[in-house]
């Protein structure tokens, strides 16, 4: 009998009462190997594909290079079912070009690298000049005639820490001053490892026992990567992240000198394993000397041969509008003017696949049959959505501050009415598991109180935020407890917070002022983001000031940061 007593309670241990934390934040490197998938079928709606490979081809100035290498791959690619869909990461080139109309009838699309190639684009202590020479090419781009530049790779990329949460969250996510804006970023790689159970050792393993893609990571502090995730995900609500996969053909030559066999053979067990995976394979490459076109085509021989129809090769165009129409029902994450359309990917019923919830709408994934399956949705269920977990079964539950909730119960959403009453419509709140039992404490910004979900609703917890609940507080666990602590940092000062318990809530262990010794980096600068996270047990900064420092960031250990100041 006490053995039973005890197992609900250890259910409830077992959950991730964060596993929806991300919806409030804009981390391009949240995901890992068990979190919520997006398998292809749920999204490229064309019965028995099982696999995606987005062949992306960078760095394109003006088109006579391009097309004399892309012809032969362009030819083959026709033969599969008479189209050749590749993007061309483009700088600058002719909007008015002829060749450029006979590309985009053929299945090319001309998407966006930038019109300068800065490496990195953040830099100089000049953040409007990062911006404009994104927003010059995002507009020269939408000039050419039948053209629908969606997609973004940053460069040097593969190469380089040049990614940051800055340039999705002030860059990105904006709009240029024309009012243009796209949809898809492909500038994180995955990495995949032995690590996942759903893949073979033979395609993650080398015949030393090393492994077969890690060895391709340009360097140590290489931080551009996630592992085990092949699929498209969302970072900070507007931006669709398709990750590239290790290795690219630029990093395959830094590794094994260019156009090596051994290059091309991992290249297939890539491929092999995100079919396995039912994701998507997208491929950087170059007309550089880097790797041969007929090798290339030696991939497309692969795909086509071995896995037949369960692949389908789209550009990143072709992407989006699967998305938009198979998994979103016609609705964007990015409404018409670029801002947030109300649309949130999560996983409702914790089965380990991505649903879909808007203001309007709530879609559940159903793995076993493969299909889509519409959930009635409750008429004020929209607006300013709060969600979270606070039930023992992990699944989401939604709430209103000063209003109402629901809780979603396996295929449906019930009522509560005391979700949402009594809490103040603050302008900060957050759902937080603080203390790792599963389900989330409410936060509120501006009164600094926590409550904890009980019997009658939100009970006071007697402790309060340590820091105000903004751009400038970041949630991590520090010290390896299971728990969030605090770091917090802005143009003035810093501090960082160790969770004790429910009773005390977080502990001090260091702080001051900016431009004091031992001052650890902003992670907002003038209420935005200024390029923070986290990874590998440090926290990383990459931002316009930290190009002149070793492999253009700035880094503090965790040890580091807990060290008493």
């Amino acid at each position: 009998m006490l053995l039973a007593l005890a197992l609900p309670a250890l259910a409830v241990c077992l959950q991730d009462g964060n596993r929806l934390a991300y919806l409030d934040e804009s981390d391009p490197y949240y995901v890992h190997r068990k979190f919520p998938k997006l398998t292809t079928p749920q999204w490229v709606g064309e019965e028995g594909v099982e696999a995606v490979v987005v062949l992306a081809i960078d760095d394109m100035r003006g088109h006579e290079k391009w097309e004399a290498y892309l012809r032969p791959i362009l030819e083959r690619l026709k033969r599969i079912d008479g189209r050749a869909p590749v993007s061309i990461m483009t700088c600058t080139v002719d909007p008015n070009h002829p060749h450029l109309r006979r590309w985009l009838s053929e299945g090319l699309n001309i998407d966006v690298h930038t019109v300068d190639h800065p490496c990195p684009l953040l830099q100089g202590n000049d953040f409007a000049k990062a911006k404009s020479t994104v927003d010059r090419c995002i507009d020269l781009l939408k000039l050419v005639p039948g053209n629908r530049p969606v997609a973004y790779r940053m460069p040097c990329c593969d190469s380089l820490n040049t990614p940051s949460p800055r340039f999705y969250a002030e860059i990105f996510n904006k709009t240029t001053p024309h009012g243009n804006f796209l949809t898809i970023d492909s500038s994180v790689f995955c990495v995949l490892t032995p690590n996942d159970p759903e893949l073979p050792k033979e395609l993650t393993t080398d015949p030393d026992g090393k492994e077969k893609f890690r060895k391709y990571i340009p360097f140590p502090s290489f931080v551009n990567t996630i592992e085990d995730y092949p699929y498209p995900y969302v970072i900070g609500r507007l931006c669709w992240q398709f990750p590239c996969i290790v290795p690219s053909d630029w990093e395959a030559q830094h590794l094994n000198k260019p156009n090596s066999p051994v290059s091309v053979a991992d290249m297939k067990a890539a491929l092999d394993a995100v079919v396995l995976k039912q994701g998507v394979f997208n491929f950087v490459f170059h007309p550089h000397g880097w790797l041969k076109a007929d090798q290339v085509i030696e991939l497309i021989d692969h795909a086509a041969e071995k896995h037949g129809k369960k692949v389908k090769f789209l550009n990143f165009a072709e992407a989006q509008e699967r998305l938009d129409k198979n998994l979103l029902a016609g609705h964007p994450l990015r409404d018409t003017k670029g801002g947030d359309n109300g649309v949130r990917l999560l996983d409702l019923n914790n089965d380990g696949y991505m649903d879909v919830l808007s203001g309007t709408m709530t879609r559940l994934w159903r793995p076993d049959a493969g299909t889509w399956s519409a959930v009635e949705h409750p008429r004020g269920l929209k607006g300013r959505l709060l969600v979270g977990i606070v039930q023992e079964s992990g699944q989401a539950s939604v709430l209103f501050p000063g209003r109402a909730g629901w809780h979603f119960e396996g295929s449906r959403w019930d009522l509560d009415p005391a979700l949402g009453r009594d809490v103040p419509d603050a302008r900060a709140f957050r759902l937080r598991d603080l203390d790792g039992d599963g389900r989330c404490e409410l936060l509120l910004g501006e009164e600094h109180f926590a409550r904890r979900w009980g019997r009658h609703g939100w009970e006071p917890l007697p402790f309060s935020m340590p820091e105000p609940l903004d751009a400038a507080l970041r949630f991590v666990d520090l010290n390896g407890d299971g728990k969030d602590d605090l770091v917090y940092s802005n143009e003035q000062e810093w501090t960082v917070h160790v969770w004790k318990d429910t009773t005390a809530g977080w502990a001090r262990v260091s702080g001051g002022r900016q431009g004091e010794p031992g001052a650890i980096p902003m992670i907002s600068r003038g209420g935005t983001d200024n390029g923070a996270w986290f990874h590998s047990r440090h926290l990383w900064v990459q931002n316009e000031d930290t190009a002149k420092m070793p492999n253009l960031v700035d880094r503090r250990s965790f040890e580091d940061l807990l060290k008493s100041r």
